[in-house]
């Protein structure tokens, strides 16, 4: 069996609903919109980040609305310890497209005028070299190659074509080999062009975030990781991401360590997931100690990982002094 790929905007906009939410065989370049977007290229946008996994396994499973009692439960909070006057330090990791940040800093802003609002993610853009003879590789930022892309295919590269489809493995294998003889420079650059190729980026950033960061210098998106450690923080929040299916103890701990490193004495942590079945929001929202970490509330469950966090408290607290 073969599956031909979903190459261009009449491709997909024909295709079926299931065929599209596959992920596997839609073109990369089809996250691309205008400036402005129309409704049509948001939905594909949408539609295609939803479904698109990274080489590391992890997905951008996020969605419009996703968090909405996350939000308000973190203003309820942050109303009864911070006036509408203060310079509040907020970041959003592993925000993914950013839309939900983008959702989160038009409640938080209009309360706190003076905020400062990053979002952040490890992977903001893909990178595209189009060869002269039409072959075009979407690579993550590191260099690994994700998709081929030559009409009729639209290939996966990491992780490998589904085994239903021989034809596709075969001609992803080629792909492959190919890739690994081309002559591209070790630092990729932003914009580049040249006899044999071109290469440029195609952003990984829901276009109502750029937006709001064109508009609202207050509001900014940026790469960064969850185990970074930028002190100063009024409010932190990592969800979706410091999970058992994504993490060891060992590396959960770092990420705790760090959060904790970033924060202000007094700051706010919000941890926690969305059910993949019902998209119902497990979070808990913990106070930052001298010694560690207090909880002050939870939304349905709380966080999977609440009781190595506050296990860990006491250690945090005298590694942080």
């Amino acid at each position: 069996m073969v599956q031909f790929g979903l190459l261009t905007p009449e491709q997909y906009s024909r295709a079926s609903k299931k065929r599209r939410m596959m992920g596997s065989g839609v073109a990369f370049t089809l996250l691309e919109t205008s400036d402005p977007p129309t409704a049509g290229e948001i939905q594909r946008f949408e539609e295609i980040s939803y479904s698109l996994r990274t080489s590391n396994g992890t997905t951008r499973m996020t969605f419009r609305k996703r968090m909405p009692d996350v939000d308000e439960l973190t203003l309820r909070l942050l109303r009864q310890s911070h006036s509408d006057d203060t310079a509040l330090v907020v970041q959003d990791r592993a925000a993914s497209n950013c839309l939900t940040s983008a959702e989160w800093a038009r409640q938080l802003l209009p309360s706190y005028p003076k905020a400062q609002f990053e979002a952040s993610d490890a992977l903001l853009y893909f990178v595209r070299i189009a060869l002269a003879n039409g072959e075009t590789y979407i690579l993550e930022p590191s260099g690994q190659p994700l998709q081929y892309i030559k009409s009729p295919f639209a290939l996966c590269l990491c992780p490998r074509e589904p085994l239903r489809f021989p034809l596709n493995q075969v001609v992803a294998a080629l792909a492959k080999r190919k890739f690994r003889k081309l002559s591209l420079p070790r630092e990729l650059p932003a914009i580049t062009e040249n006899a044999n190729y071109r290469i440029d980026r195609i952003s990984c950033v829901h276009p109502e975030a750029r937006a709001l960061s064109n508009e609202d210098s207050r509001f900014v998106i940026r790469v960064r990781s969850v185990f970074d450690r930028t002190p100063g923080v009024d409010v932190l929040r990592t969800m979706n991401i410091l999970n058992l299916v994504y993490f060891q103890t060992g590396q959960l701990l770092g990420a705790v360590q760090a959060s904790f490193e970033t924060l202000k004495e007094g700051g706010l942590w919000i941890l926690g997931r969305t059910h993949e079945t019902d998209a119902k929001n497990h979070v808990t929202f913990f106070r930052r100690t001298t010694r560690g970490w207090e909880i002050l509330d939870r939304i349905g469950r709380g966080s999977e990982i609440e009781n190595l966090v506050t296990r860990d408290a006491g250690q945090a607290g005298k590694q942080g002094q």
